[in-house]
């Protein structure tokens, strides 16, 4: 994706942890995130956990963030995301793929928050979407542009893999307090 030099942490030098590093080292911060990523991912939703991974990705790779894109691209994939939204991830090419309509909704709304209007939500309602389904990937959306930040911000880099972090995450969830 991009090619910086990441700020540098010595705290977070060489971690794997990715974000959790920063959730640990500052709980009573961030740990409540984590309980927040539960809910608008994982928990009772009107969209399906795989396609709130999938919107998670697609967020993180509207922002360039690497870490966030990789780790959610996985998990979608774990929860059976199709070939068809791992291309759409990998290219950002939206067209014809069946969350089309939300995902052009999540783009405005990430790249010029205050140009969305009701045509964009009408447009969503007019692909079948419910307005409840909308709210559940504005949610998504939002949540990753404060990750995203997070992530960057404290110079998290991307890993190898995701698939040990997708297992513990299907295994345990995301909130660690419960």
């Amino acid at each position: 994706m991009h090619d910086h030099q990441r700020p540098q942490f010595h705290e977070f030098a060489n971690s794997r942890a990715g974000i959790g590093a920063v959730i640990r080292e500052r709980p009573q911060k961030y740990l409540m995130l984590m309980t927040f990523a539960q809910e608008i991912l994982r928990e009772a939703g009107h969209l399906s956990p795989a396609d709130r991974e999938v919107i998670a990705a697609y967020t993180s790779s509207l922002n360039g963030c690497e870490y966030c894109c990789g780790s959610h691209t996985e998990f979608a994939k774990s929860l059976g995301a199709d070939a068809a939204d791992l291309e759409m991830i990998a290219s950002g090419q939206i067209s014809g793929h069946r969350l089309s309509a939300l995902l052009a909704y999540v783009k405005k709304l990430t790249l010029a928050p205050s140009t969305i209007g009701d045509d964009d939500k009408q447009a969503v309602h007019a692909a079948g979407f419910s307005q409840d389904q909308l709210k559940d990937a504005i949610a998504v959306c939002a949540a990753f542009n404060l990750f995203n930040r997070i992530v960057e911000g404290h110079g998290i880099a991307p890993h190898e893999s995701y698939t040990q972090d997708a297992q513990m995450i299907n295994t345990h969830g995301y909130d660690r307090r419960r």
